[in-house]
C-alpha cells in the first residue's frame, strides 16, 4: 500500500487553482451508526469533484500538495462541511500534508466554531518523520475541545505506539479487517483483540467499510461501537438515513464467541 504522502505528479497548470477558487466541489455525508442502537451517531465529511482530473480526493488533495495550498482546501472543505450540518457531530478528514500548514492551530477554523461535537480523523500511516509535528498540532487542537479519530487502523504502517501518543478518543478499523469478517474466523479473533486493546486505551472502535449484513453482525459480535459502510448508508447529501437490517434490537445482539463447556467437576468417593 502506498504512503499517504506518495502523490503522484503534479495536476494541470491552474486547473486546481480553478477549482479551488470558484469552489468546483461539494460535500456529502456518510453515518457513522451506534451499533447498540441502529442510530447515527455522527456523519463523515466526504469530498467529491466533478472536474475532469480531480474526480477522486486522492488526486485532488495531490494537486494541493503540488500547488501548496493543501492547508486552503483543507479549511474550505471543512467551512462547507460545518455550514451543510451546523447541528451534526462530523468526523472531519485531515490530509498529513495540512500540518505543514497550521492551518488548524488558527481561532477562526471553522472547527471551533461548529455547534456539535467534531472528530479530527488523521490517517494512521502518518510517517514518522512528522509524527512529532502530528502529535504537537493534534495536541493543541484536542485542548480547545475537538476529538481526535486515528483511520484506517490494520492497513499499511499499523504502528500501535500512534494509538498510545496521540490519545485518540476514536479509532477506526481499516475496511482490510472487515471485508469477509465472520464471527468463526481467525479474523474475527483479532478485530476482538483489537477492540480490547484500544478500549484499554480509552479509544472507541469503528468498523469500516461494512457492506454485509453477516460482516455487520460479526462487528457487533466482536464489540466494535460503532459501524460504517455501503451496508447501513451510503455517502449523501442531504444526510442520509440509516438503513438498518430487520435484525433484533442492537443492544441485544452483542454476541460473544461461546467458550468451550468444561466437563463438569467429579466428586470421588473417599473408599
Amino acid at each position: 500500500m502506498s504512503s499517504p504522502f506518495d502523490y503522484g505528479g503534479p495536476a494541470a497548470p491552474g486547473a486546481f487553482a480553478r477549482v479551488l477558487d470558484e469552489r468546483l466541489m461539494r460535500v456529502v455525508y456518510q453515518p457513522v451508526v451506534d451499533l447498540r442502537t441502529g442510530r447515527t451517531f455522527a456523519h463523515e465529511a466526504l469530498v467529491r469533484c466533478s472536474e475532469p482530473g480531480f474526480e477522486s480526493p486522492i488526486a485532488l488533495f495531490a494537486a494541493a500538495v503540488a500547488e501548496g495550498r493543501t492547508g486552503e482546501l483543507g479549511r474550505l472543505l471543512r467551512e462547507m462541511a460545518s455550514d451543510n450540518a451546523p447541528d451534526e457531530t462530523l468526523f472531519l478528514n485531515i490530509h498529513p500534508a495540512e500540518l505543514n500548514e497550521k492551518f488548524l492551530v488558527q481561532p477562526s477554523d471553522p472547527i471551533y466554531n461548529h455547534t456539535a461535537d467534531v472528530y479530527l480523523e488523521i490517517t494512521e500511516g502518518v510517517p514518522l518523520s512528522h509524527f512529532h509535528l502530528c502529535q504537537t498540532i493534534l495536541s493543541e487542537v484536542r485542548g480547545r475541545g475537538v476529538f481526535l479519530v486515528v483511520d484506517d487502523l490494520g492497513a499499511g504502517y499499523s504502528n500501535l505506539k500512534y494509538i498510545a501518543d496521540l490519545q485518540p478518543r476514536v479509532v477506526k478499523i481499516d475496511r482490510g479487517l472487515v471485508a469477509g469478517l465472520t464471527i468463526d474466523s481467525r479474523l474475527f479473533r483479532l478485530v476482538s483483540a483489537i477492540v480490547v486493546m484500544c478500549r484499554e486505551l480509552g479509544a472507541q472502535v469503528v468498523a469500516e467499510g461494512i457492506e454485509t449484513e453477516d460482516e455487520l453482525s460479526a462487528c457487533i459480535a466482536a464489540g466494535a461501537r460503532f459501524g460504517q459502510g455501503y451496508f447501513l448508508a451510503r455517502p449523501a447529501f442531504p444526510l442520509p438515513a440509516v438503513n438498518w437490517p430487520d435484525l433484533p434490537d442492537p443492544a441485544r445482539t452483542q454476541t460473544r464467541r461461546r467458550e468451550p463447556k468444561r466437563p463438569a467437576r467429579t466428586t470421588r468417593t473417599p473408599r
